[in-house]
């Protein structure tokens, strides 16, 4: 009897944890992807520059997006849905102007665009990007 019992409770515990595997895995979560990951501007004279960048939602679940920043006040960026549902994207644009710099850099500069999101496995995607600053005439 004590033996039929345990087998019972076994058999019970089994269908639980079979049913809750699969409640859980019908939920799904938001997974982002970002394209290019990167991008180098490359020579940029005293203008304003710009980048258009993909971000996906390549999950089974709404990707929201909660912020976007970036690392500097010469660099800015828009992005045009804060909600993707899952299969759909966005556009970010990216600009980078060396004239909102506080002060005249010529040379490597280095930024970053910030993402939050509600992605469990990236809730902050970071964008590098780079250029070299140049003169007019040099370009």
């Amino acid at each position: 009897m004590k033996s039929l019992y345990l087998y019972f409770l076994f058999v019970a515990g089994v269908i639980v944890a079979v049913s809750a595997v699969k409640y859980l895995s019908v939920e799904g979560e938001p997974k982002i992807e970002v394209t290019p990951a990167s991008y180098d501007f490359g020579e940029v004279p005293y203008v304003e520059v710009r980048k258009v960048f993909t971000v996906r939602n390549v999950g089974d679940a709404p990707l929201e997006i909660k912020a976007v920043s970036t690392s500097c006040g010469c660099t800015r960026a828009y992005i045009n849905k804060t909600l993707i549902a899952p299969g759909e994207e966005a556009e970010l644009l990216v600009t980078f102007d060396p004239n909102l710099m506080e002060v005249e850099v010529l040379g490597e500069v280095y930024r970053e665009v910030y993402i939050l999101t509600n992605d469990p496995a990236e809730p902050e995607v970071v964008i590098p990007l780079t250029a070299v600053v140049v003169k007019e005439e040099e370009k």
